[in-house]
């Protein structure tokens, strides 16, 4: 089984084999009556919350805004995209209050939650959260809202994008001083700490189509500017990860699905590229004095994202088998199916999606622009392949908060 993210466990029940000729204690015939080692409500989110859970909504706001970009669309989808959105709100402002409640109760998880890895490299998913609420908010209530959503979502960006990048440089800077034992490995998480500034890029690529050509440019050029800043340091951080994998082997079994993060970097360079070309304000400041600009950015983003395609896709293929390999492990005897999973539920599934919905709406965007069907349609199966394995990755932690909270509090989901 796979160990989990905080603790190095594999989630386990310890094995107590009884010593050959020595009789079993009363008290242990005895336990099998005694009441179960469930923990308190409060003392579980003391142990079991942290910043890992965030993953969760940070996908299911990806899941929402590739419904929204679905090129291929049937009546009801816009319902359902906003289904989702309304659910990665409540769950967003739930974990928000179970965050709350463990640093409320136990003041000493504030600090530890920012200076303890691996949790404190997460923390970056508390902020990608927050860029797909921005995102779906234009995408889902654009249309039903006056001229003020515009204003709005235009202060939200500049207030996001400024907390980003002070927020990736003080943490660079903390995690630096704190963790200074701390091998880092293959841990993908690492590429937190820069995504959520990286993502400034692309909620400025949605947010800028719908805002007046003086506002534009200055958002284009600040999401430009971010993502290049995300990308470099990306590129710095799988460099070390994909050196340590060549050198040490793969990542433990319940760590590998992380992999796919390193897909979301090329992924979502690729969707800014592509959704900033589209948002350039023709004709006004710099592309009036300029005006075959366009036209040129245009091409130019087209083809880069072509550059970029391929690497991305090769990043796909080897968090793919990485991750399905050892996976499933043969049952030694009927009966039911003739394997059974060899992995345990943790929230860095949650990186299958993520990492792939940047990916997804390039590919997207692409197909668009070259008029391609095939790759539309592509892009409309990578859609509904990323709704089923959020459908089960939902069911999977439902399930392994009940299995932890009511059954076995050693089990954690980060």
């Amino acid at each position: 089984m796979g160990r989990d993210l905080e603790s190095g466990s594999d989630g386990t029940l310890p094995e107590h084999p009884d010593r050959p000729g020595e009789e079993k204690p009363e008290e242990d015939a005895r336990s099998l009556h005694q009441p179960s080692k469930r923990q308190g409500y409060i003392q579980w989110i003391q142990d079991h919350f942290n910043w890992t859970w965030f993953t969760c909504t940070q996908s299911t706001g990806g899941v929402a805004i590739v419904l929204s970009e679905c090129p291929k669309r049937f009546h009801g989808l816009d319902a359902i995209g906003t289904i989702v959105f309304i659910l990665n709100i409540v769950i967003f402002l739930s974990f928000n209050g179970l965050l709350i409640t463990r640093w409320v109760t136990k003041p000493s998880t504030i600090r530890k939650c920012f200076t303890t890895p691996p949790e404190c490299l997460l923390y970056g998913a508390w902020w990608l959260s927050l860029a797909t609420i921005i995102m779906c908010t234009e995408r889902y209530a654009g249309s039903h809202c006056g001229p003020w959503l515009n204003i709005a979502l235009r202060v939200c960006f500049w207030f996001y994008a400024a907390c980003s990048f002070l927020s990736t440089t003080a943490q660079f800077i903390v995690i630096g001083h704190y963790t200074a034992n701390f091998k880092l490995g293959s841990n993908s998480g690492v590429l937190l700490t820069v995504l959520h500034a990286m993502l400034t890029g692309t909620v400025a690529s949605v947010v800028a189509s719908k805002q007046p050509p003086d506002q534009r440019l200055s958002i284009l050029a600040a999401g430009i500017g971010f993502q290049g800043y995300g990308w470099i340091m990306s590129v710095l951080y799988m460099s070390h990860i994909l050196g340590h994998i060549l050198e040490n082997g793969w990542p433990p079994l319940n760590a590998r699905p992380g992999l796919f993060m390193l897909v979301g970097t090329s992924g979502y360079t690729i969707t800014v590229l592509l959704g900033s070309a589209r948002s350039i304000p023709v004709g006004y400041g710099y592309f009036a004095s300029h005006p075959s600009a366009p036209e040129v950015l245009i091409i130019l983003a087209d083809w880069t994202s072509v550059f970029l395609w391929i690497f991305t896709f090769w990043a796909f293929c080897v968090a793919l088998f990485i991750s399905l390999a050892d996976m499933f492990v043969r049952k030694p005897a009927p009966p039911g199916l003739p394997l059974k999973t060899n992995m345990m539920y943790n929230n860095i599934w949650w990186a299958s999606i993520f990492g792939n919905v940047g990916f997804t709406i390039g590919t997207i965007y692409l197909g668009q622009d070259f008029e391609s069907e095939t790759v539309l349609w592509v892009s409309t199966v990578m859609v509904a392949l990323l709704m089923v394995i959020w459908v089960v990755n939902l069911v999977a932690m439902g399930k392994a908060i009940v299995v932890s909270m009511f059954l076995r509090p050693e089990v954690k989901l980060g």
